[in-house]
């Protein structure tokens, strides 16, 4: 179901409102695409309403979203409602209920209406309008043990968190530049060679942003070191065993001395633009370090633009020295092959780097929020889908939630993230299966729109929006 933005049109505003009231039709599931200024709180809102009209207890509807703000929106615009109720004169009401319903409301649920807000103020538990961090949190209070954490774990903020990260970051730092013969020190010397100007601070947030596999390597050290070299050497497309070194090495040998010197030769008794080629094998023969070999043969055999050169010799002097026209021109073809490889290796040398440093910090961290017993938001989403999906005891965790569940709302459904998506699957895969399934509909509603997502730095992943919505 797609809800448009509301037009002056009246035939427009006529269809959104007839979608709205769709969307919010307690009796079924839906997964609504809601571009911006469609009304997703107020059909959220509606729906909340209609359940609890509908019959639904309070403690039993769990309305999921992304931020607190949006959590206190919405169960604002609820209890508002709620309260009006309370005190609304018959017509009024009858009015109000016959708007939100498409229909005259009956006696049972005029005296329902009136009776909702404090049934949801006395409900224990109350209205589950909440973020899904929080939601988690309640969860992991709830089954401490089968989650696995302190059974009274504190919760850092985000300013907290950053002071634990950029603490772990410095103690990381300090011991890479105390001896340089350690590997952690070889890993920073790479990074910050690699890092332009003082990107460098980035490169490292960026790494620790999405600490799920990095807290896989950092669990098993070496072997985690290993298994994302041999993961990354294939995904790049580099041989066991290959180093930028070797690549280079070869790169260097590609012409032998006594090539270069008589290559120079035959370029120096040619025109202009030859002998500038002899002045470039020259400056390979001579030069002190592979690096500036490289970059010489580079200069000879390439454009400044990294173009191959189309032209390694005059035309007079190849028709006079074909041979060594040939030979430039093979070596043209292996240092482009030669060049890609070693560009591979540069990329895998500087990953690894990146990923030693960064599961170093992530260790460090993870052992300063352990000293303290506490999790960070990261930390709550990451446990409770474990807890939801692979625990021993998640048949009981599933079993208790799912006896006090009946609807599931998830509100800015772009701004999921994969592990987030993993606890709304495990929920709605229990949700609708068993032989105790309640004889009322139980169901499941998502509004989002993948054109809306901001938070991606959060690790959203609003592709899987639409494919969650089409998964059987």
């Amino acid at each position: 179901m797609n809800l448009a933005r509301p037009t002056h049109s009246h035939g427009a505003r006529r269809d959104t409102l007839r979608h709205q009231f769709e969307a919010a039709d307690p009796a079924v599931s839906a997964w609504v695409s809601a571009n911006a200024g469609s009304g997703k709180t107020h059909v959220l809102s509606m729906r909340v309403l209609r359940l609890l009209l509908a019959g639904s207890e309070p403690a039993r509807i769990l309305a999921l979203t992304f931020t607190k703000a949006a959590a206190a929106e919405m169960a604002k615009r609820v209890f508002q409602s709620l309260g009006a109720w309370v005190t609304a004169g018959e017509a009024e009401l009858s009015s109000g209920l016959a708007v939100l319903l498409g229909r005259q409301a009956t006696d049972a649920e005029k005296e329902r209406a009136r009776r909702l807000f404090a049934l949801a103020i006395e409900t224990p538990g109350g209205l589950k309008v909440q973020t899904i961090h929080a939601f988690c949190e309640r969860l992991l209070q709830r089954f401490p043990l089968e989650a696995g954490v302190p059974p009274r774990f504190a919760i850092l903020d985000e300013r907290q968190r950053r002071a634990l990260l950029t603490e772990a970051v410095d103690d990381i730092l300090g011991l890479a530049t105390e001896d340089p013969t350690t590997p952690l020190a070889r890993a920073l010397q790479v990074a910050i060679a690699y890092a332009a100007d003082d990107s460098f601070d980035a490169l490292l947030a960026e790494a620790l942003r999405d600490g799920g596999w990095l807290q896989q390597v950092a669990a098993h050290c070496a072997a985690g070191l290993a298994a994302a070299e041999a993961d990354y050497r294939r995904l790049i497309g580099i041989a066991p065993g290959e180093r930028q070194a070797c690549v280079e090495g070869e790169l260097a040998g590609l012409l032998s001395d006594g090539e270069l010197a008589r290559l120079g030769e035959v370029l120096a008794g040619g025109g202009e633009s030859d002998r500038r080629s002899a002045q470039r094998l020259g400056e390979a023969l001579r030069a002190g370090t592979t690096g500036a070999r490289i970059a010489a043969l580079q200069r000879l055999l390439f454009t400044e633009r990294g173009e191959p050169r189309k032209a390694l010799m005059t035309r007079a002097l190849g028709a006079d020295h074909p041979q060594a026209e040939a030979r430039l021109a093979r070596a043209q073809a292996d240092f482009a092959r030669l060049n890609e490889r070693r560009q591979q290796a540069q990329l895998l040398e500087a990953t690894l780097a990146l990923v030693r440093l960064s599961a170093a910090i992530l260790q460090r961290y993870t052992a300063a929020k352990a000293r303290r017993a506490a999790l960070d938001f990261d930390d709550l989403v990451a446990r409770a889908a474990a807890l939801l999906s692979s625990s021993a005891a998640v048949d009981w965790v599933l079993y208790k939630l799912d006896g006090g569940l009946d609807h599931i709302l998830l509100d800015e459904a772009q701004d999921t993230s994969p592990q987030q998506w993993r606890i709304i699957q495990s929920l709605a895969a229990e949700f609708f299966s068993g032989l105790g399934a309640p004889r009322n509909p139980r169901t499941l509603f998502a509004v989002g729109d993948e054109k809306q997502s901001i938070y991606g730095f959060q690790g959203a992943a609003p592709a899987m929006f639409a494919h969650m919505g089409a998964a059987p």
